[in-house]
């Protein structure tokens, strides 16, 4: 039988937040033990209270209230809200350049006393309004989100919420898209985004949404937990953890291939020694190649993405015969075994080639799709099957 892909429950609303690029770290909420709690009918009952249900109308009656409700926030810590202290000046941002000033909506309060007044800035927008439509606001042409990434990073708060309320035609009809976006843009580094739906919040389907939406921005979290495990510090750890991980994988990528280079190179010395010597960059750029198949492929594992047919047989051909995530666990249990003599084992590169070219020419029972393209396009990089160029057949 296919093996069975087990998922993290307390991680399992990060699938369904639309991340792009980094906001929060899985690795980071394991190791401070943060986890979202379950949501119960009542919590979803309280969503549903704040949001309209005719998707022809803007969702939210009025935005303040489903904040004090569904997250427990109050006005004596947000400036900006409904009977709350008001925005200070320094929070305005003039773009003479543009005939612009950007502003929050409202601003929620760093409570430790230090340099940093801000946690969060929120921007409310209009109702209708598309957050990624250039020219949806009057005055500088970026996107409602750009605009607020430049508030961001000119203000030095790095954090916000952009609320919007997309509408687009469906049926005949105008409907609203309600979301909000939890957006981190520290100065000097890419930015990064995650995506809560808000009418989804509503539903049984969306209380891990909502659980994980309250593990960032409820009351106890911005407020109420120690210093370290509320929201700038969680962002920050998070982007702390990615520059710890990527100067690791640089090291083991290194390492991988010179591995990959000497299994090559032990299979096929002449050719290789060959391409090496005319076209060092060729065969650099083949080996890295290969990792990033890898990635991939074990990407696509992990979602459930590979093979494109999920009925159970097709799943067991698939991981006995030809999965990336199958092939390591059998070498892994075979170097436990046979630890002396695995460099004479023969098989495992001429699977990886076989899914290779599954993966780019697919199949003709769909069992997987063709993919096409360059990554894995056997003729762009035919030394890795033993051929000396694209004419040449299979060794």
């Amino acid at each position: 039988m296919a093996a069975e892909v087990k998922r993290d429950p307390d991680l399992e609303w990060l699938d369904h937040v639309q991340p792009v690029g980094l906001v929060v770290a899985p690795i980071v909420l394991k190791e401070l033990g943060l986890a979202p709690s379950r949501q119960t009918q009542a919590d979803t009952a309280i969503v549903v209270d704040q949001i309209d249900a005719d998707s022809t109308k803007p969702a939210l009656r009025e935005p303040w209230p489903f904040f004090t409700k569904v997250l427990g926030w109050e006005t004596q810590h947000v400036d900006g809200c409904p009977g709350g202290p008001d925005l200070p000046g320094d929070l305005y941002v003039k773009l003479p350049e543009h005939d612009t000033t950007l502003s929050p909506t409202w601003a929620v309060r760093e409570l430790d006393t230090g340099d940093q007044r801000w946690q969060l800035l929120v921007r409310v927008e209009p109702p209708g309004i598309d957050p990624d439509a250039r020219g949806a606001a009057d005055g500088w042409e970026a996107t409602p989100h750009q605009r607020f990434e430049r508030l961001l990073r000119e203000t030095g708060v790095f954090a916000g919420l952009l609320v919007s309320e997309k509408k687009q035609a469906q049926d005949g009809e105008d409907r609203y898209s309600p979301e909000l976006r939890l957006i981190y843009a520290p100065r000097g580094e890419t930015s990064g985004h995650v995506t809560f739906p808000l009418r989804e919040l509503g539903t049984v389907a969306g209380r891990p949404m909502l659980g994980g939406l309250k593990l960032l921005l409820d009351s106890f979290r911005l407020f109420a937990d120690a210093s370290d495990r509320r929201l700038p510090a969680l962002l920050k750890k998070s982007r702390d953890a990615q520059a710890a991980v990527s100067t690791m994988l640089a090291e083991q990528v290194l390492g991988a291939l010179h591995d990959l280079l000497r299994g090559l190179d032990a299979a096929e010395p002449e050719l290789i020694r060959k391409l090496a010597r005319s076209r060092p960059e060729h065969v650099y750029e083949g080996l890295l190649t290969v990792l990033m198949r890898l990635v991939f492929i074990l990407y696509a594992e992990d979602r459930d993405l590979l093979p494109s047919r999920t009925d159970g047989r097709t799943r067991q051909i698939y991981e006995t015969s030809y999965s990336a995530r199958g092939l390591y666990a059998r070498l892994s249990e075979d170097a436990a075994l046979n630890p002396d003599t695995m460099d004479e084992r023969r098989g495992g590169w001429g699977r990886l080639v076989a899914l290779f070219r599954l993966i780019h020419k697919g199949h003709r029972s769909h069992f997987v799709q063709a993919r096409g393209g360059k990554l894995f396009d056997p003729d762009q990089f035919p030394f890795l099957e033993g051929r000396a160029d694209a004419a040449d057949p299979l060794s």
